[in-house]
């Protein structure tokens, strides 16, 4: 088999805002980084689909008040050393990513891009991909990166093909960051980019490193489904002004006692709870809620004019209810780091939704676009740091071998499974939903890692014809893998903290102010240990 070696000083896995603010803090310390992509560059990733809002310090919202509102959001579970960071890092980052050429308009909490469709996102990948793109930086798009290759306890880059061509890459590298977002497409709702299932998650239980807290996953009330899609969340503030209605007529927040304003906000959980419990009760309309918007007062929406006709277009909000449902939004755990974005495994860095230990419980909201630009930053230029060489070019090439038999066994144009892979990937977002979701019990969990098995062996059985194909199911055995974390996670935390909601331990325990690691071990993910959080 060909396979092409690419050597570099730093490998950037990932093209979201902690990517590309990676591979610009490597290529500004003088080294010289490559970028992986597995979409065209900036697109199909959550950075380019987020509202676009950063939170951080302002004149009128201290550090000290963003920092204890992370740790409230996240229920004590933050590492507070990454917390730290983050809120004294954020305001200059910010500041540098406006000289660049962002657009947007200053709040009370922070900065929100502005930008002529319903998200910000867009505007931010499209300003740092062109400053990457003037940065000269080699960029590597549509690879789907399989495996980390690491010799002598030591991270020495990565292994990939071209989802088109099939071409197989080795990025051989004296240091790697891993900036490839969260894992919320593995869920049956979500409003992430189909993408997110993930990969970097499962590269890192595969080279030996544990993960952490990954039983809290953070659900938004308000995904939008009139299009079939679940990707376009309804901004909190029509919650506040419309009725939210089952298939009865009850108006849920009254029926649940959801008071807070803005409810989907500060009640975000408890919100995302009380739908899945009427939709899992058969009160819904076609698997969804109504939003009533139709008598509201336009002049009370916290937007202008042209925002308002935009929303109006979309969800034809002022003639029929706006069909909503909760969607898996963010993940908080992952990969534990150090405040120099380390891991624990030698010349592998970690950056953005990948990262567990900054958010906790929950996520505050605003701290994605923040953290994924701050810790973008810093993982790049403690990558450029790293001294050491690559290694032997030899060396890595029999590693390189090695692992690609592992994948090409799933490819064959002769005798492809008949089944497609999406025949597999389609129980497992359901189980993930139904069994893994939103409210948890122990039976349910139970259940849900059992289905997760039979999913497992179905899909080692599969052959498939052609590159694309191959990546699917690289993805669905990453899915697969982070699933299991999951479910592990939540079996073991007997109590409900943040978003992690269990119906046969629905209080807080103050005993439970812990994170839970989870490993990998001949493919199969375990439980590993808990770790007792000093305050």
């Amino acid at each position: 088999m060909n396979v092409q070696i690419i050597d570099t000083d730093v490998l950037i896995i990932g093209s979201g805002i902690a990517g590309l603010r990676a591979a610009l803090g490597v290529k500004k310390s003088g080294k010289q980084p490559v970028l992986v992509s597995k979409s065209p560059l900036g697109k199909a990733n959550n950075t380019a689909l987020s509202g676009g809002g950063f939170t951080f310090a302002t004149k009128t919202f201290g550090q000290a008040e963003h920092f204890q509102e992370t740790l409230n959001s996240g229920r004590m579970l933050n590492d507070r050393a990454l917390v730290e960071y983050l809120v004294s890092t954020a305001p200059g980052k910010v500041q540098e990513l406006l000289e660049m050429g962002i657009e947007g308009n200053s709040v009370a909490t922070g900065f929100h891009c502005q930008s002529p469709f319903l998200i910000g996102g867009p505007k931010i990948t499209q300003v740092l991909c062109r400053a990457c793109r003037a940065a000269e930086i080699r960029i590597f798009e549509n690879i789907m990166i399989t495996d980390l290759i690491v010799a002598d306890e030591r991270c020495r880059g990565a292994l990939g093909f071209q989802r088109q061509s099939g071409q197989w890459y080795g990025f051989c590298a004296k240091a790697t960051v891993l900036a490839t977002g969260g894992a919320g497409a593995i869920y049956g709702r979500s409003d992430n980019a189909p993408g997110a299932t993930g990969d970097g998650y499962a590269l890192a239980l595969n080279a030996g490193l544990e993960l952490m807290d990954m039983e809290f996953v953070q659900f938004y009330p308000l995904a939008y489904v009139g299009t079939g899609y679940t990707n376009m969340i309804v901004m909190p503030f029509f919650a506040d002004l419309g009725k939210i209605l089952n298939r009865h007529g009850e108006d849920i927040k009254e029926k649940y006692q959801l008071h807070e304003k803005p409810v989907a906000i500060i009640a975000r959980d408890r919100l995302s709870q009380a739908l899945f419990l009427e939709i899992d009760q058969g009160n819904d309309i076609d698997g969804a809620l109504y939003l009533d918007l139709r008598h509201i007062d336009e002049t009370l929406l916290p937007c202008s004019d042209e925002e308002k006709a935009r929303y109006r277009h979309k969800m034809s909000y002022d003639k029929v209810p706006v069909k909503i449902t909760p969607a898996c939004h963010h993940t908080m755990g992952g990969i534990p780091i150090d405040v120099k974005g380390q891991t624990a495994l030698n010349g592998l860095y970690a950056a953005g939704e990948v990262v567990g230990g900054i958010h906790g419980a929950n996520r505050m909201g605003g701290n994605a676009l923040s953290e994924g630009l701050v810790f973008g930053e810093l993982a790049g230029r403690a990558a450029s740091e790293a001294t050491g060489s690559s290694g032997d070019l030899k060396e890595f090439a029999a590693l390189m071998n090695v692992l690609t038999q592992k994948w090409i066994r799933f490819l064959n144009p002769v005798h492809a499974t008949p089944s497609p892979v999406r025949d597999v990937r389609r129980p497992l977002k359901e189980t993930l939903w139904e069994k893994v979701g939103i409210v948890r019990d122990e039976a349910s969990l139970k259940e849900g890692i059992e289905r997760i098995k039979s999913i497992s062996s179905t899909l080692e059985a599969m052959v498939v014809s052609k590159p694309r194909e191959l990546s699917k199911i690289v993805e669905c055995r990453n899915a697969v893998s982070i699933g299991m974390s999951i479910a592990i996670s939540a079996l073991e935390r007997k109590e409900s903290r943040g978003s992690h909601s269990r119906k046969d331990y629905p209080a807080e325990e103050k005993e439970w102010t812990k994170n839970i690691l989870v490993g990998m071990a001949d493919e199969t993910t375990f439980f590993s240990r808990i770790k007792t959080i000093i305050s």
